[in-house]
């Protein structure tokens, strides 16, 4: 998908390296507590089996699908069945999603070198190194 039809991973990516996996993890757990019906700032235990919680799997499937378009990628079903707790999805959207520190590195697991990559590596350096 483009990154245009992909608005929370542009916004991710966006951010410093150490703080993307707190923004998922927050987007994460707004697209549960919208299924389970809760406000914004009732507690969703990240550990908690979230079907234990009430959550059907026609909600899971709208789960799904938000996250999807929200971050560009494709969630395997078995992922939401199987990885029942919303840490364990953010675990799984995180290695998917957030590119790991030698994947931005150019050269490094035939990332190219491009100039692209090498731009967001300096931002996210820059960010880290100012923003602290």
């Amino acid at each position: 998908m483009a990154e245009t039809e992909a608005p929370a991973r542009a916004r991710l990516l966006g951010l410093a390296r150490a703080e993307r996996r707190d923004a998922l993890s927050e987007l994460v757990l707004e697209e549960f507590r919208r299924a389970l019906m809760m406000f914004g700032d009732e507690e969703l235990p990240l550990d908690d089996n979230y079907f234990n919680l009430g959550l059907t799997s026609l909600r899971a499937a709208e789960v799904k699908q938000r996250l999807e378009a929200e971050l560009g990628c494709d969630l395997d079903t078995s992922v939401l069945f199987a990885s029942a707790t919303v840490r364990q999805v953010v675990d799984y959207l995180a290695d998917v999603v957030l590119p790991r520190a030698a994947e931005e590195v150019p050269g490094k697991n035939g990332a190219g070198g491009s100039g692209e990559a090498r731009r967001h590596l300096v931002d996210d350096m820059l960010r880290d190194l100012y923003e602290t």
